[in-house]
């Protein structure tokens, strides 16, 4: 049999053995050694398909070389505000992780543009990863103009690491509208790919949300990166109340995913 039939072949008992649900959420598969030899193949053919059934979302890496099953959860709905909340709720553990110690950064090109600032104005950055039962549903990168940020307010954001950032930028600048972008892709980074702990090709959803005054400035920007098998976005409006363009649209060049800003 032809090496490729053999891989699609050994990835199809796997994954009708993971759906009809028999493995136990997050056991340890056996060795990559040891499959090959259920399977009557080589380690290196198995490595090729664990990377396809982690692309589809049903085994994840653990610690070490460790491979678990993952079968799949509901999709979650919260929002940014609500979802440590609503994941506990269910009996989840929740461990939220900051990438860098929150602080001022100059503004690149790109987020110079969607500011409507000169590059290298000042911005204070938030990034973290939220890791639920060991596993990473997300990472988020935030940037606020630092003039609406004090150092007060900043030692909070490094202490705390939910301090609603939100609440104290209103009370200087009332937001008025929210454009969001939403792009669908797959991991291509070896360093987002490391940061969500999951392999190239694997699903994301990216969101970008430009938070906006009345005066139409800028206050802060967000992006978040989903792993998609864990969330689903949802609408709900009425009848003639779709989402229509923002009279704020700007070119969506710049919007292209950066994981080093």
């Amino acid at each position: 049999m032809p090496k490729s039939q053999q891989i699609e072949s050994i990835t199809h008992q796997l994954r009708e053995d993971i759906l009809r649900g028999a493995f136990k959420p997050y056991n340890v598969l056996p060795t990559r050694r040891a499959l090959a030899d259920q399977f009557e193949t080589t380690p290196d053919t198995m490595a090729k398909v664990l990377r396809n059934l982690e692309i589809e979302g049903l085994v994840v890496k653990g610690k070490g070389h460790a491979v678990r099953v993952n079968t799949p959860r509901e999709r979650i709905t919260t929002n940014e505000e609500t979802f440590r909340d609503y994941m506990k709720a269910q009996g989840y553990t929740v461990k939220v992780e900051h990438l860098a110690t929150p602080g001022v950064v100059p503004a690149t090109p790109q987020l110079a543009k969607l500011f409507r600032e000169p590059v290298g104005i000042q911005l204070i950055e938030r990034a973290r990863r939220e890791v639920v039962d060991g596993i990473v549903y997300r990472y988020s990168r935030k940037y606020y103009r630092a003039e609406f940020v004090s150092e007060d307010v900043l030692q909070k954001i490094r202490q705390d690491y939910s301090f609603n950032v939100r609440a104290i930028l209103e009370e200087q600048k009332p937001l008025a509208r929210i454009q969001e972008r939403l792009i669908a892709r797959t991991i291509t980074d070896p360093a987002e790919a490391e940061l969500l702990q999951a392999a190239k090709g694997v699903p994301v959803l990216e969101q970008w949300k430009i938070n906006y005054a009345y005066d139409k400035s800028v206050v802060f920007v967000s992006l978040v990166v989903f792993n998609a098998a864990y969330f689903v976005k949802t609408y709900d409006y009425a009848l003639g109340d779709e989402p229509k363009l923002s009279e704020f649209s700007q070119d969506d060049k710049s919007l292209q995913k950066t994981t080093s800003e």
